[in-house]
């Protein structure tokens, strides 16, 4: 029996990629890449940037031209390869393995990555030279010096430098505050002033002497922030960021007519039941799409969390139960760190999440580099996020929340800098409605009653509820959602349909006859409540009702629909009470 392609979940390989897995092809970027000599390609973590790297290095390494067909033969750049292809030898690092300690384990750490780099690097080309003077260099820029001692020496092509998370490290030392650490490492004082040399600004520095003298002919560096880059001045002031070049942004994710084509594939090749395709690509586009990288670019869906997702479809030939890879949250420490005091980290999060407010944003304001100190100023905070993946745009004036999978991690970063008390029972009564619903008849009203009682009422002070509106309702309570009921429900909020945009959305998943859930959410301030006597009336407001109906019908004339569809409508007044009405 034929072996089915794999989910390239967790694999970095790329003749491993074309030999087992479905892949999408995205090696036509290699033609635009070599319009730059040294191009560095920013993207948040865990966005497919280590699939390039190796895509790079079976391409151009001189010792794979003999498997080209094999490793490119059905690709785009395969049909029509550059003159470039298979003509360097190709050096290759990943720095995420660097482990952070002391500053003398770091450089110990450092050293020893390089190391075992240029073993692989030297038994992989052994036939070429001997490289056994390299092994008595004493430090990392010594050890490249010798490297390309020897490709000068015997006329060897030129060096193809691959550094995969340049950044990893000296990022970690950024988030957790140890700016001293940092500065050494980049070859600063304490007060950020250019002092001495380095290990890693020499490493980088014998690259840029290769680029001089032909011993390396191209690089290639990937990171997530510009900030070390830039630290760096004279090490390498020679990369090129091209993140925001428009003709390579999709280098590094997928588009919306990629991800249709490949779940094609992936459900042909699995026999898969059709009928759960629509609610694979509604989950995958919910939770996954939406980093729009220049304010007129197409968005992209994240390659690795899509994987992630999509494996666990083939392995158990159905939706899956989780949709939110824990892997890809960034760690709250930057937030707090970019913001600076936690008075203003919670403010920012309360824009976000109690009011729905993005940031104001030009895209001319995203410098290619720039150093720590201006990635920590407050007018450059929305710049951040988006360099963490944190904030796309959402038009050509405004950051927002891409998907459904940041909203989530921000509700969570609200909830941990509130530093909420009674998390315990509040996660327990909405769970127990959770159970109620999906398993014993319970109904989404009582749903929304435990999560008012016990995470609105109980926790949110009450001088907040003067500044929110809607957004708070529908995102704090669809992320109580995904934590208990992503099994049996896909979520939405602010749904798209030809009527306009829904507030939540949450629709079987295959097999369960429940029906779908649409909910609408009204916000009136205390005192606009009790004017208009809110709480006091048995009917909601008719233009509410209206438009939440004609969202339902915008929803059953979809051809790919098939749920029964219940309305809600949900007034809530303040922190003094809230009305539900089952609409229909």
């Amino acid at each position: 029996m034929e072996t089915k392609r794999k989910i390239p979940y967790g694999v970095m390989n790329w003749a491993k990629l074309v030999r087992e897995c479905f892949f999408v092809d995205n090696t036509a970027y290699i033609r635009t890449l070599e319009n730059v000599e040294t191009p560095v390609f920013l993207r948040p973590k865990r966005f497919g940037k280590s699939v390039v790297c190796s895509m790079l290095a079976h391409y151009y390494d001189v010792n794979l031209k003999d498997r080209f067909d094999e490793l490119f033969g059905k690709t785009d750049i395969g049909r029509n390869p550059t003159p470039l292809a298979n003509s360097f030898l190709v050096l290759q690092f990943d720095f995420s393995t660097v482990q952070v300690g002391s500053l003398a384990e770091i450089e110990r750490n450092f050293w020893e990555n390089v190391k075992r780099a240029v073993e692989l690097f030297a038994v992989r080309y052994r036939v070429l030279a001997d490289w056994s003077q390299t092994q008595k260099a004493q430090n990392p820029a010594d050890l490249i010096d010798s490297v390309r001692k020897v490709v000068a020496a015997n006329h060897l092509p030129p060096l193809y430098v691959i550094i995969d998370e340049y950044d990893n490290f000296t990022n970690e030392l950024v988030v957790s505050g140890r700016d001293l650490e940092y500065n050494a490492v980049c070859g600063h004082d304490a007060k950020g002033d250019i002092t001495r040399e380095s290990f890693f600004k020499a490493f980088f520095k014998s690259f840029k002497a290769g680029l001089t003298d032909g011993t390396v002919g191209r690089t290639y560096f990937t990171g997530v922030l510009p900030i070390t880059l830039d630290d760096l001045s004279s090490g390498f002031n020679v990369g090129t960021v091209v993140s925001l070049d428009a003709d390579k942004l999709g280098m590094a994710g997928f588009t919306e007519s990629q991800v249709r084509q490949y779940v094609d594939e992936i459900f042909a090749e699995y026999e898969l039941d059709p009928a759960i395709k629509p609610p694979v690509l509604a989950d995958l586009k919910a939770f996954y799409d939406g980093y729009q990288f220049l304010p007129d670019a197409e968005p992209l869906y994240n390659s690795t969390i899509c994987n992630w997702y999509l494996r666990g479809l083939v392995i158990g030939r159905s939706l899956p139960k989780f949709v939110i890879d824990a892997n890809v949250r960034t760690d709250v420490g930057w937030f707090r760190r970019l913001a600076q005091t936690p008075q203003n980290a919670l403010a920012r999060l309360r824009a976000y999440i109690e009011r729905g407010e993005g940031e104001r944003a030009d895209s001319g304001a995203l410098s290619a580099k720039f150093g720590r100190a201006k990635f920590f100023s407050e007018e450059f905070f929305p710049y951040a996020l988006y360099y963490l993946g944190i904030l796309t745009f959402e038009n050509p004036f405004r950051l927002n929340i891409p998907n459904l999978t940041i909203k989530n991690m921000f509700v969570d970063y609200y909830d941990e800098l509130s530093e909420f008390t009674n998390v315990s029972e509040a996660r327990n009564a909405f769970g127990d409605a959770a159970e109620a619903l999906a398993l014993k008849g319970g109904t989404w009203k009582a749903l929304f009653d435990a999560y008012w009682q016990h995470y609105v009422k109980a926790r949110i002070p009450a001088q907040a509820f003067d500044k929110m509106n809607e957004n708070f309702f529908r995102t704090t309570f669809t992320s109580r959602c995904l934590d208990w009921l992503a099994g049996y429900y896909s979520f939405e909020t602010e749904y798209n349909s030809s009527e306009g945009r829904c507030d939540f959305l949450a629709v079987p998943k295959f097999g369960s006859p429940k029906p779908a859930m649409l909910v609408e959410f009204k916000y009136f301030t205390n005192a606009a409540a009790e004017k208009g006597n809110v709480l006091g009336r048995g009917e909601p407001d008719a233009e509410t009702v209206a438009q939440a109906l004609d969202y339902r019908k915008a929803l059953t004339r979809r051809p790919d629909w098939n749920h029964e569809i219940r309305v809600a409508v949900v007034e809530v007044c303040g922190n003094t009470g809230c009305n539900w009405f089952d609409i229909a």
